[in-house]
């Protein structure tokens, strides 16, 4: 049955991302090649498999030059200079925590949560300061919030918490906001493509986040017989 699901989430995925792209004229079907590769990713991520990290790079080559055509330089930066380094992190991270080819979760204090937020809101006020002295910076504040909320739900997965689910659904919202305003003022032609990828992406991150939940209970009653 396993086995099987993951033929027809493949091949459905693969068929829903560049069939899209096709119907909203998805410019060199940038969008429809990082959306397919985030579905990818997204099922190995669920699955807690060390090597998801491998996708997710490839998928921040495609976005990255998707965000450069709509002059949105904060998301393009942060994928060169911050998502890979982050993302090699993360393989060496899971795959040293890993038990019987599975990664094991942490688990999030109050106090943790706190300082994530007080964080993420001093860092995303700084970045748009820094990205607004750029002359032909569009959305500066916006783009600042996806940078900073996507770093954190990279670091909060690659340390293994699940709470890092949560940041990526709200960095998907912002990223819809984003996509609907290009659309709207005309800033980039792959802007309906990209706000069906944030839509999609919600429903993944919901599901990534369940998923963990279930992993970290099912280790948690491991441990409480062992």
């Amino acid at each position: 049955m396993n086995k099987k699901f993951t033929i027809i989430y493949f091949i459905s995925t693969f068929i829903l991302s560049f069939g899209l792209g096709i119907l909203f004229k998805d410019k060199f079907l940038m969008g429809s090649t990082t959306l397919y590769l985030g579905f990818v990713q997204t099922y190995f991520m669920t699955k807690g498999k060390w090597y998801e990290e491998f996708f997710g790079m490839l998928e921040t080559i495609m976005s990255t030059t998707v965000y450069v055509f709509a002059c949105m330089y904060g998301s393009a930066i942060f994928s060169v200079l911050i998502y890979i380094p982050l993302s090699i992190f993360s393989i060496i991270n899971w795959k040293k925590h890993e038990n019987n080819d599975v990664v094991k979760l942490n688990k999030m204090t109050i106090s943790k949560s706190l300082i994530t937020i007080l964080l993420v809101v001093i860092c995303t006020v700084i970045l748009s300061f820094l990205l607004s002295l750029i002359p032909t910076q569009r959305l500066a504040f916006w783009d600042a919030c996806d940078v900073i909320l996507n770093i954190c739900g990279i670091l909060l997965i690659a340390l293994r918490y699940k709470e890092g689910w949560i940041v990526w659904i709200l960095c998907n919202i912002v990223e819809l906001t984003i996509w609907i305003i290009a659309l709207l003022k005309g800033y980039s032609q792959n802007a309906v493509m990209m706000i069906i990828m944030s839509l999609i992406y919600i429903g993944l991150n919901v599901w990534g986040y369940i998923s963990f939940i279930k992993l970290r209970n099912k280790q948690e009653n491991k441990n409480e017989i062992i």
